[in-house]
């Protein structure tokens, strides 16, 4: 679970339900451009980027007016390239902005960006690194980085830099759950880009869901981010283009990490492996309470205290740890049960759901688990669940195999 450096805590720390509230986060499919909208329960709204020229008018404002959104709280750009910013003039002017703006600042010579800065000029704020957007019911906007994250130096324009090496970095946060969206950000030192990922990358930890940065670009979502982040799920935003995204690389990488991908379109690269992910040809809506679960496009997928799922029975009876986490070699499962005499049911799953491992343990115990299968052959390096069952509820925790 992400959160800012400065919080020197060892332990999360679980918020009763009612400190929670709920977000949805709706990755609009703008085509090929980025547009992503923050609705948290409390009714504050924050879009960020509205894709190319003409999709604020034809895609977002007839959504958000779909969704009873009559003015938003807050916009913001992640950097001025056309296809995140193209469409935010036509949202400011057709749904409006109560509050904000925001953005890396400085400027660019593109019409497209002159538009936006006309347009948003009376509420246009410069985000600061380490800003905190407060959306209610706590849910919380993050930035993270912006303007090279201390990689370059000032003038914060292109030229000197690649505008996507300049992009402001976000992360969505509401109780257990944690949502990280960068834009075009560069991952690697080539041509005119910079690598900024892996600096972005040491300030990180584990998230729930990784809007994949620039399309899925192979100069993007280098190993060191894609590591940090862990990601359960990442979501593409993607349409027909000539620049062969998302790269084959990048889904691969991504699949090897663990992490179940989404598109919104298929692009004109590479292809989902088999059973890692699925087109969605359309808007990818995430659903959380920040506690017990977040969906997906309708599937859902287990939340807690570092990772930990409670569902059903009393919470106090059940327990799991697994350490070390990730493994290399082996690990140590820990499960109890405060009823000594309840079965537990220890399992370790993929991602897919296929059961991999099982143990039966009467009232708690711990098991040496070696990484290998039911048949004794070796798992491959990825995310995997150890779930602890009972008659009286279960825990699923993640499980990081790193060979």
């Amino acid at each position: 679970m992400w959160r800012p450096a400065v919080v020197a805590a060892s332990f999360c720390v679980l918020l009763p339900v009612s400190a929670i509230g709920d977000v949805t986060i709706h990755c609009l499919d703008v085509g090929q451009g980025d547009a992503t909208l923050i609705e948290s329960s409390s009714g504050l709204t924050l879009l960020f980027d509205g894709g190319d020229n003409g999709r604020g008018t034809g895609v977002i404002n007839p959504y958000l007016a779909s969704l009873g959104i009559t003015e938003l709280t807050y916009m913001a750009a992640s950097h001025h390239h056309a296809d995140h910013v193209g469409g935010l003039d036509e949202v400011y002017q057709g749904t409006g902005v109560a509050i904000a703006c925001y953005d890396r600042g400085w400027s660019y010579t593109t019409q497209t960006y002159q538009d936006y800065a006309n347009a948003v000029a009376s509420k246009r704020q410069t985000i600061a690194d380490g800003q905190v957007i407060d959306l209610g019911d706590g849910v919380t906007v993050n930035c993270v980085a912006l303007n090279g994250n201390g990689q370059v130096s000032q003038p914060f324009e292109q030229p000197p830099h690649n505008e996507n090496d300049l992009c402001v970095v976000l992360v969505v946060s509401c109780g257990e759950f944690d949502f990280f969206v960068a834009g075009d950000l560069s991952g690697q030192n080539t041509g005119s880009y910079r690598d900024i990922e892996t600096s972005v990358a040491a300030e990180m930890d584990e998230v729930e869901v990784y809007h994949v940065d620039h399309h899925g670009s192979a100069y993007n979502s280098n190993f060191a981010l894609v590591t940090a982040l862990s990601p359960e799920v990442s979501v593409i935003s993607v349409g027909n283009n000539s620049y062969g995204h998302p790269a084959q690389q990048t889904l691969d990488r991504l699949v090897a990490a663990g992490s179940y991908i989404y598109q919104t379109e298929s692009g004109s690269g590479g292809t989902i492996p088999p059973g890692a992910g699925r087109v969605v040809n359309g808007h990818v809506i995430i659903e959380t309470d920040g506690y017990s679960s977040y969906t997906v496009d309708g599937d859902s997928y287990p939340l807690g205290s570092a990772g930990i799922a409670y569902e059903g029975g009393p919470r106090g009876l059940l327990s799991l740890s697994v350490r070390p986490n990730p493994i290399s070699s082996s690990t140590v499962l820990s499960a109890r049960s405060a009823l000594p005499s309840q079965t537990c049911l220890l399992s370790i799953y993929d991602v897919y759901g296929r059961r991999v491992r099982s143990w039966e343990v009467a009232g708690g115990g711990d098991v040496l688990w070696d990484g290998t299968d039911q048949g004794g052959s070796c798992v491959a390096s990825g995310v995997y669940f150890c779930r602890i069952v009972t008659s009286g509820g279960s825990i699923t925790q993640k499980v990081l195999v790193a060979r």
